[in-house]
């Protein structure tokens, strides 16, 4: 499918094709070791499969079309697309979902197209936002097989500040009832301690991770229930507890940060979407993970609703509680309900 690479590349793209077009320009420039392909795919509609491919392949374009046919799309997309990274790079398919399948649906599906490959040894996941360095892949590769790590991390950066690191993985807080991020503004210099961060994460973040071939047979699949939000944390508690993870802090890799879902610095500025799965999707990933702690999580959750309230997001307050309440119910799976919102993207009034 994707000519032998060693790593394929996974991207999840919705309705985003500058971000993706920046992304693979970025990938353009990458080291050729470990050989690598690109898969996305476009969980957008068909009118946005059409406008990425038009972006990937337009003047500015990175990708050119490319002579060879796409894999069949039956079982695993709809629609195939092949394309070249510039003109004998890496192949790129870009593949249109047969709905909007969410981060961990986009990921399966990706990881389903490539199962009947053997060659592969393991997967980078990327989101669309990032810009990776030439060797960010390398790094990663490196530090899975130097130190026995099933999934390694990268040093996610601010696209506009190399001086600090935006973070170095997760963490799930359990007093606090929440997913922190570990050495959020630390300096760049000097590096951490070797294995310092790997043992104070809990999985690294989704923006950018390797997770080896081996890995992925013991753990599964991602969760497909959490739709978005807490994937990444679930799927990186799960490699942590049988393959081990890692960081790799030579990865580096810049990345802009909730473009597709309204993920907003403030409270008020969140949209209804990120707020009901943030609020929902903590009660599925503790209920698995730290059932002792599922009533203080519940509690918690409640007073941080509250907080919405006394920042003046009356809308964003009514909405974290009924993303709780959706929780406790043990409601799984894409909000159809917030999704059909025409506002769901923008903050509740």
């Amino acid at each position: 499918m994707l000519d032998g690479a060693d790593v394929p590349v996974v991207i999840i793209g919705f309705r985003t094709p500058e971000d993706i077009r920046d992304c693979l320009a970025a990938l353009a420039k990458a080291d050729r070791s470990p050989t690598f392909g690109v898969i996305i795919c476009e969980n957008g509609g068909p009118a946005a499969f059409e406008l990425l491919l038009e972006t990937l392949l337009g003047s500015d374009g990175p990708c050119q079309d490319s002579p060879r046919t796409a894999v069949p799309a039956a079982g695993h997309f709809l629609r195939t697309k092949r394309l070249n990274l510039g003109p004998s790079g890496p192949a790129v398919l870009v593949g249109e979902a047969s709905e909007n399948l969410g981060y961990a649906g986009g990921i399966n599906t990706c990881i389903r197209a490539l199962s009947e490959d053997p060659r592969w040894t393991g997967l980078w996941v990327l989101n669309p936002d990032t810009q990776p360095a030439p060797n960010a892949l390398g790094e990663l590769v490196t530090y899975a097989a130097n130190n026995r790590k099933g999934m390694v991390g990268s040093r996610l950066m601010y696209v506009d500040n190399p001086r600090v690191v935006r973070t170095r993985g997760l963490r799930w807080r359990k007093l606090a009832a929440s997913t922190g991020g570990v050495d959020n503004f630390a300096p760049v210099s000097p590096p951490p301690a070797p294995g310092d961060v790997d043992r104070r994460i809990d999985s690294p973040s989704g923006a950018s991770f390797y997770l080896t071939r081996s890995c992925l047979d013991q753990i599964g699949l991602m969760d497909e229930r959490y739709f978005l939000y807490f994937e990444d944390l679930d799927w990186g508690m799960r490699a942590k507890a049988c393959c081990g993870i890692g960081y790799a802090y030579d990865s580096v890799v810049p990345h802009i940060g909730g473009a597709s879902i309204g993920t907003a610095q403030t409270r008020a500025g969140r949209s209804r979407l990120a707020v009901y799965l943030d609020f929902r999707n903590r009660l599925i990933f503790v209920r698995r993970h730290f059932r002792g702690w599922f009533a203080w999580t519940v509690a918690m959750a409640f007073l941080r609703a509250f907080e919405y309230l006394f920042v003046g997001a009356v809308g964003n307050f009514k909405i974290a509680l009924k993303g709780t309440l959706a929780g406790l119910r043990g409601e799984t799976g894409r909000p159809d309900h917030i999704l059909a919102s025409p506002a769901n993207t923008r903050p509740a009034a």
